[in-house]
């Protein structure tokens, strides 16, 4: 756990001014927990969320920090989602979730969600929701909002979520409560697939607040305020503490996706290493590195250093003009002016050149502290699996010569923790998108299709144009590579071209200078 330096704390206790941060509650869930994950979750899990949040829960990450962690993990999340997401499969499901169902659902939202809490927390866990309205969707959760349960193969038999907060705002005692929604999705004594929403009043103290454990009865719904019982109803939760069955083909419609394929701390764990957990040295290090510059900026106020004599001088005319006081002038006594910055005057018999105020300047040292910052920067990002200026485009590039090799090393860095993270979460997101199929009644003939990292599009579009004409890729290949098509973009695409050049080889007439102003 980071510290603020104590001339930090010093300072910001004097000038009123906390260091910015964010809260992240998470007394609640971490008071659920078994006794033998427990440790786990708070000493990996809990501190790669609040770095990767840049946040503070009180707790862990409670000095200044760069949000580094929060850059590494929000570039992560962009670079494996890419520019372009398209669906591939039968045609009209194809149709449907390209122009109905994803814009409906706000899915790139869903897919944003699923790969961000991923890299935080190790895994993230997914599930399929159907609204009052019969719609189908996708929503993510971080792991440290989830109680999940697993057979030996990964599958979820069992999970609680914490859902939200239920606030009431009105005015009397009963409903100051809050409430906590929590939904349970599990097999049942009979093997059904079931359902349990359960609604909890909130425990403990507003810095701390607790619940009793979801698997016991939840409050009635006909005890709840008014209030709060339209906010369930608005939710499309209509009953309490009673099994509802559960219409989903695959499992409880439960999903886990992994960072890793396997747990570093604990092997039997079904969860992956958070995107952070084997930087987090480097992490701390550039809190440490920041937190200098900033006592370096404290200390670089101008100090004025004076001979003491001019002291001498000042309790000499003191005395003279109150002798029946005592005087005693002491260096430590100058903080009573509330700045050492002060105007010093050189009174008359003095020597100036020998005996002038000298003044001082500290000296920042900026540039130190940008190269070891950026140094670390550097060093996290590559202990998480990308290249440095695939996340942080600021970085000061290395004015040194690189060979084809060394550039061709950190792009396939970047591009081979994509690949590894398409092939862990691809799989993972047909099988939701196979169990949103079903329940539209459509073909489940439907697979996601995420853009793989091209590094350099430039030198990428050159390399295909050059295999192309080399006779090495089809024409098209070629075009759905350079212009990030599906298949059926791309004959689509194909059908034009050669629709046009059917027209231009026939005689079309194309318009030139003299008849495209209809001369």
């Amino acid at each position: 756990m980071f510290e603020l330096p104590k001339v930090l704390k010093d300072y910001l206790k004097s000038r009123r001014v906390p260091p910015m941060a964010d809260f992240i509650n998470s007394s609640t869930f971490y008071s659920e927990l078994d006794y033998q994950f427990i440790n786990y979750m708070t000493q990996v899990v809990r501190p790669c969320i609040a770095y990767g949040a840049a946040t503070s829960d009180l707790n862990i990450n409670s000095g200044l920090s760069a949000a580094t962690g929060k850059a590494i993990i929000d570039g992560a999340t962009r670079l494996v989602i890419g520019d372009k997401v398209f669906f591939e499969g039968d045609d009209r499901t194809v149709e449907f979730f390209s122009d109905i169902w994803q814009e409906n659902t706000q899915f790139i939202n869903f897919l944003s969600r699923a790969e961000r809490f991923k890299y935080l927390g190790g895994s993230s866990i997914c599930k399929i929701n159907t609204d009052s309205n019969g719609r189908h969707y996708l929503s993510a959760f971080r792991i440290d909002r989830t109680l999940p349960s697993f057979d030996d193969i990964g599958n979820i038999v069992g999970c609680v979520f914490f859902i939200s907060i239920l606030n009431n705002f009105n005015r009397t005692n009963e409903s100051e409560l809050q409430y906590w929604l929590t939904e349970e999705r599990k097999y049942n004594k009979n093997g059904d697939k079931v359902i349990v929403y359960k609604v909890f009043a909130k425990g403990g103290v507003a810095q701390s607040p607790t619940l009793p454990s979801p698997y016991e009865t939840g409050l009635r719904f006909d005890t709840l305020p008014r209030a709060i019982q339209r906010k369930l109803t608005d939710m499309g939760v209509a009953v309490l503490n009673e099994e509802i069955a559960l219409p989903y083909r695959d499992g409880l419609g439960i999903w886990k996706l992994d960072a890793t394929p396997t747990n570093s701390c604990m092997p039997d764990v079904p969860f992956g290493d958070p995107l952070l957990f084997g930087a987090l040295d480097l992490l701390w290090s550039i809190d440490v590195v920041y937190s200098g510059s900033m006592i370096d900026t404290l200390n670089g106020e101008g100090k004025v250093i004076v001979p003491g004599q001019f002291l001498q001088q000042t309790l000499a005319r003191l005395q003279q003009a109150n002798p029946n006081w005592e005087w005693s002038i002491t260096t430590g006594e100058l903080g009573q002016f509330g700045s050492e910055n002060f105007v010093y005057l050189m009174p008359s018999g003095f020597d100036k050149e020998r005996q002038a105020p000298l003044p001082v300047q500290f000296d920042i040292r900026a540039d130190q502290y940008r190269e070891m910052w950026e140094l670390y920067q550097k060093e996290a990002v590559v202990r998480s699996g990308f290249s440095p200026t695939s996340i942080f485009p600021h970085l000061t590039p290395d004015n040194s010569a690189k060979t084809a090799t060394e550039v061709t090393a950190e792009e396939n860095l970047t591009r081979a923790s994509i690949r590894q993270a398409h092939l862990l979460d691809v799989p993972v997101f047909n099988r939701m998108l196979k169990e949103v199929a079903y329940q539209e009644r459509l073909s489940d003939e439907i697979e996601l299709k995420l853009s793989d990292y091209i590094g350099n599009k430039l030198k990428f579009d050159e390399n295909v144009r050059q295999n192309y004409a080399s006779g090495l890729l089809p024409h098209e290949t070629a075009v759905q590579m350079v212009n990030g098509l599906s298949v059926k973009e791309t004959q689509d695409y194909m059908q034009k071209i050669e629709a046009e050049t059917k027209e231009t080889a026939f005689g079309a007439k194309i318009y030139d200078n003299s008849d495209y102003f209809g001369g």
